[in-house]
């Protein structure tokens, strides 16, 4: 009787053991975070685009210089209160080795409003067009403007998402890449 007894006991433990188990849902695994906007300290990723004024331009191409990034889009009302900055700083730093590039998310933009806001602000960089949002989502865009600064090397050094703070942010970001003080 004691081991019937002794034996009802353990299978009852059991019973209890396993529908415990039974009623607990399995854990999931950690979500595995999607990084927002991309990382600076790290290869800039390649891109090769058309130009709005025809031809392709490849960043690859670029290394020797230092190079902006400027995701943009013609609807967007803080890419338009920067876009004079963008000019002014082409115009005085090209010849140093800065090259400026406006790469307009043509997926989300009408093509002949892209024209008309480069004739408005008689922009003197190229223009880039992704129409396939492949360079947007390459570089993690969420939001316009965002600006990416590249080193001579092709290395991302400074993300700035939303409109630049002026010519002075911009200066102290470009002038040691030249290696200018």
């Amino acid at each position: 009787m004691r081991k019937a007894g002794m034996v009802l006991a353990m299978g009852a433990l059991l019973l209890m053991a396993c529908q415990r188990g039974a009623a607990s849902p399995p854990t999931p695994a950690p979500a595995t975070p999607v990084p927002m906007g991309l990382t600076t300290g790290i290869p800039a990723p390649d891109l090769e685009l058309e130009r709005l004024d025809g031809g392709t331009v490849r960043l690859r191409d670029l290394r020797g210089k230092v190079v902006l990034l400027n995701f943009w889009a013609s609807w967007c009302v803080p890419c338009r209160e920067e876009m004079p900055l963008l000019a002014a700083i082409y115009r005085d730093y090209h010849a140093q080795g800065l090259e400026i590039l406006g790469v307009n998310l043509t997926s989300q933009d009408d093509f002949g409003e892209v024209r008309k806001f480069v004739e408005e602000f008689d922009l003197p960089f190229p223009i880039l067009l992704d129409p396939n949002g492949r360079a947007e989502r390459d570089y993690r865009i969420f939001g316009v403007p965002t600006t990416v600064f590249i080193t001579r090397e092709g290395i991302v050094h400074r993300v700035k998402v939303g409109i630049l703070k002026g010519r002075e942010d911009v200066e102290q970001t470009i002038r040691p890449l030249l290696g200018l003080r």
